[in-house]
């Protein structure tokens, strides 16, 4: 058991290999390769760079070697001195070979990693990223005959993620001029059949209910959803060619809830050009896709193939792929998990492979015009995360016979200069930096032979430990509008913290790290999973905010990490962070609670997306954010980052809002009773809009958005919620309410005010719960268009599972307003509990009135049922019906909340700055002349009844 802190625990990824060693499964021609690619160093300009030249008397040129470092190192200096490279190399190497063992930072892997994979990479076969899913290799000869390949694991994930369907791909194992082709779904016989044999032990065989191919060259915009055969091919030089086709196939697996004991995908092929043996791959690909839409050109595709290519990788992105593609290849991804599979087998082909591929990226890399050749290739965050993993890699291959002296010195050539380079490297934003800076740290501490390598360790701590000064807003949010890089920059220094620790020195900005800990600890979702704002996913950050709580002493990141079982509860539920301009309201911390986030953030990895909302409750993800899926030229991931309509905010004319634009979370207030928040986005070109949400506690929301146009023109307003795929959302006649039909947990009652003079529409949109995943989803539109301004009203109203709730809202007219400038509704939960709401968009000259009641401030909300009755106030002073005044303040309240229980003789006040008082000039005066017992924000306060009129608090 690996006993090591959390935060640096090494990624297990080897697993099993299925009774096979990656050298059983490799073709003579990869092991051939490995011994054809070695570096060459001997004699070479570069190696005189690296050794030093010594003219007899000095050194002409500095060695990058400090030989004063070890005294193993002397024969190294010896060798530099004679001129005798290749000797230097040798000496070199054993020094390395001899030395004590580090533990190196754990490595980074981009991808969801299978065993056998190995023999892949080792082939030049790299997929990017963790939506397509190595599983199996299946065998097809050329007569037709039924393969079957193992997929429990993908069927595994689908149940754990209870999806309802699973998607494979096929491409070909080897670059060969031969066509496997397969019987597709409308071929009859022989069509592909997912066989499950399930938690219970029974089985159970799915038809394929989507199924295709692509192919490249002049058939790249061509659909062949409707043909009898499925076409794997692959062959030639580079990624693909003209000739390369790849097959999808999808099933639904209604009824798998659980892991399945096994899961075989049943083909029934053949290779159709050669009586031979053709290998095919089968990948589990978590992109949903249109059987009569596919084709190569709308793909995106992030698994390529160079086997065979006598070149190997060539380092770039394949034309058509995700540009991370040719940015996240040179990174070395493939280096951890193989470096773990050689350590744990002691497999020599998998450290030659290693070192091949190594030392291929060396060769390539060198000759690309970068300023330090293959050590700044492609770009500096690409160099810090290659670092991090060739370093890991290089623990392992120091003593592997494989790595010959002029691949250990071409390995640390480059390395060293990637030191210099890191070192006076910038970036364009903080995550950037900060992966160059633990690079360096890793340099630095795993390789003090390096003569940079002190002077390196400054510059990095140096950075790190004051790197949050710039990194985060004021008030601890992080300046890039995202969560999943946020939480990058956290772990990585986090883990840097206990590595430079374990290594005998201290990082300072803990107490920063602190912050931006509670600043995503507040950001997520009751239950522990993130919210997925701007360029992320979702996961689940529970374990993380545990190890934070450890590693920092912090008992409130522990309680909110445990869900409360353990460690000491925050001080607050809602939080404003006004310089990050975000707010969440929620009920409390554990699963159950209620949980709403409204932004109008901005910076880097932002999408336009001013103040949508984010909502859980009652279990479920109500209105989530929709993610990202890619960063890759996809009308699917450009309208999930690049449109206001993905989001849930209102969108103008249907333009996407200006990034970056003016905005403010204004009015913010929360108390035992309710939650407030306004707030407003200059976001969209041709209106001002402004958004007010109350909660009330402990689980209903009312919004309001209020559209000011800077023109008289008329403008479309679109108001949208986003729902997951899961939702299965139903627009109601008449009341055109949103209802949702979630077969799990809560669901979503969504009224909205003027029905009738709304457009209401469900629409087809996107979801994409991590990157490179993909999913259909369904969002609600409702459209309003005119001059002048505009609003939108709506009650969201979370309802417990196996419940129904036909609550019903009226819009109320508004005296004492100018058009536009205020709204109000009358909602009726049942036939015993109804409430009225009111909200002034702008400042009310004087009171408004609305129903029964008048107001002279922000927002009132009057509930009664039979037994209690409710008021809250945001600003004014006074709530009145035409039979009483209700509430009455001498001076402007804030946030204020009366709920009272007749029956019972109870009165509880809340609010903000509130102070007992019974004083009858400064206290305010409430109608309760009944009251027996008073609590003010929840402890008992003395009181005094005056003509009908409780006073007990006053405002402060």
């Amino acid at each position: 058991m690996d006993q090591r802190h959390p935060l640096l625990a090494r990624r297990r990824v080897l697993g099993t290999m299925a009774g096979a060693t990656a050298a059983g499964l490799l073709p003579l021609g990869s092991i051939a390769r490995a011994a054809e690619t070695q570096a060459t160093s001997n004699g070479s300009a570069e190696d005189a760079g690296f050794f030093g030249i010594w003219d007899g008397s000095t050194w002409t040129t500095q060695p990058r070697l400090d030989y004063t470092a070890a005294a193993s190192l002397k024969p190294v200096e010896d060798a530099a001195r004679a001129g005798d490279y290749a000797a230097a190399g040798e000496a070199l190497r054993k020094h390395f070979r001899s030395r004590t063992a580090k533990e190196p930072l754990p490595f980074l892997y981009n991808g969801i990693f299978r065993p056998g994979q190995i023999p892949l990479f080792i082939d030049h076969i790299w997929t990017l990223g963790t939506g397509e899913i190595y599983q199996d290799v299946v065998t097809v000869t050329g007569s037709a005959s039924t393969v079957s390949a193992d997929v429990t694991e993908a069927l595994t994930r689908a149940a754990e993620g209870k999806a309802s369907e699973v998607m494979f791909f096929l491409m070909a194992r080897d670059k060969e001029p031969s066509t496997a082709v397969f019987a597709s779904r409308d071929a009859g016989a022989g069509a592909p059949v997912l066989e499950v044999t399930k938690a219970d032990g029974s089985t159970v065989a799915f038809p394929a209910t989507a199924d295709t191919y692509i192919k490249a060259g002049d058939d790249a915009t061509r659909n062949f959803g409707s043909d009898s055969e499925l076409r794997v091919r692959d062959e030639g030089v580079g990624a693909f060619t003209a000739e390369t086709c790849k097959a999808y196939l999808a099933f639904r697996i209604e009824g798998v809830t659980q892991a399945p004991r096994s899961a075989r995908l049943k083909l029934t092929g053949r290779n159709a050009t050669a009586a031979a043996d053709k290998r095919v791959i089968v990948f589990q690909t978590l992109e949903a896709f249109n059987q009569t839409t596919r084709t190569w050109a709308n793909t995106v595709q992030n698994t390529f193939s160079w086997q065979g290519d006598p070149g190997g990788f060539d380092w770039k992105g394949p034309v058509g792929a995700d540009p991370e593609y040719g940015y996240q290849l040179p990174r070395l991804y493939f280096a951890g998990p193989m470096a773990d599979a050689y350590r744990q087998s002691g497999d020599e082909t998998i450290a030659a492979g290693l070192t091949s591929l190594i030392t291929d990226f060396i060769r390539d890399a060198d000759s690309y015009g970068t300023a330090y050749g293959a050590g700044s290739f492609p770009r500096s965050l690409d160099t810090g995360n290659r670092i991090v993993n060739w370093v890991y890699a290089y623990e392992s291959l120091r003593t592997s016979p494989s790595l010959t002296a002029a691949d250990n010195t071409a390995m640390l050539r480059t390395i060293e200069k990637s030191g210099r380079y890191l070192a006076v490297a910038s970036g364009p934003n903080p995550n950037w930096i900060q992966f160059q800076k633990q690079a360096l740290t890793a340099i630095a501490v795993h390789f003090p032979e390096f003569r940079g390598s002190a002077e390196w360790l400054e510059n990095a701590r140096t950075y790190l430990s004051a790197q949050f000064r710039t990194a985060l807003y004021p008030d601890g949010g992080y300046v890039e509008s995202t969560d999943g890089y946020a939480w990058g920059v956290v772990d990585t220094f986090g883990g840097l913290t206990k590595y430079l620790q374990d290594n005998g020195y201290e990082l300072g900005g803990k107490a920063e790290l602190d912050r931006l800990v509670r600043f995503l600890a507040d950001q997520n979702l009751p239950g522990g999973f993130s919210p997925a704002y701007g360029d992320s996913g979702t996961f689940d950050r529970g374990p993380a905010l545990l190890q934070y709580g450890e590693l920092l002493g912090d008992a409130t990141l522990t309680y909110i990490g445990s869900d409360g079982a353990r460690g000491t509860a925050p001080d607050h539920t809602s939080v404003l962070y006004p310089d990050t301009r975000v707010a969440v309201q929620r009920s409390g911390w554990r699963p159950d609670a209620a949980y709403l986030r409204i932004n109008a953030d901005r910076g880097p990895h932002s999408h336009p997306d001013d103040l949508a909302v984010t909502v859980w409750a009652e279990g479920n993800r109500l209105l989530p954010d929709m993610g990202a899926f890619t960063y890759s030229n996809d009308p699917r991931s450009n309208w999930l980052r690049f449109t206001t309509e993905s989001h849930s905010t209102v969108e103008v004319d249907a333009t996407a809002q200006k990034v970056g634009a003016d905005a403010s979370i204004d009015l913010f207030a929360t108390n035992g009773a309710f939650d407030f928040t306004r707030a407003w986005t200059d976001g969209n070109f041709a209106a001002r809009h402004t958004r007010t949400v109350l909660f009330v506690r402990p689980g209903l929301w009312i919004v309001s958005d209020h559209l000011r146009p800077s023109d008289t023109a008329n403008h479309v307003y679109r108001q949208n919620w986003q729902l997951l795929p899961e939702a299965r959302p139903a627009l109601e006649d008449g009341s055109r309410a949103t209802v949702t039909d979630f077969a799990e947990g809560g669901n979503l009652r969504l009224v909205p005010t003027h029905p009738s003079s709304l457009r209401a529409e469900v629409r087809n949109g996107y979801y994409s719960p991590v990157f490179y995943s993909v999913m259909d989803s369904k969002y609600v539109t409702y459209t309003r268009e005119g001059s002048g301004p505009v609003t939108f009203d709506a009650l969201l109203l979370p309802v417990p599972a196996g419940q129904q709730s036909t609550a019903t809202v009226e819009d109320l007219a508004v005296a004492g307003a100018a058009a536009g400038a205020a709204s109000a509704m009358a909602i009726t939960f049942s036939t015993e509990r109804t409430a009225t709401y009111a909200v002034a968009h702008t400042a009310p000259r004087s009171p408004i009135a609305f129903g029964a009641y008048t107001f002279d401030g922000t927002v009132a909300y009057a509930e009664a049922d039979s037994q209690r009755r409710t008021w809250l106030l945001y600003g004014g002073c006074r709530l009145a019906t035409k039979d009483a005044v209700l509430v009455d303040s001498p001076v402007a309240l804030k946030d204020f909340a009366v709920r009272l229980d007749p029956a019972r003789g109870t009165v509880a006040i809340d609010g903000t700055g509130l102070v007992p008082s019974t004083d009858a000039d400064k206290a305010v005066r409430i109608h309760a002349p009944w009251a027996a017992s008073v609590t003010l924000n929840g402890e008992a306060v003395s009181f005094t009844v005056k003509s009908s009129k409780l006073l007990a608090a006053a405002a402060g």
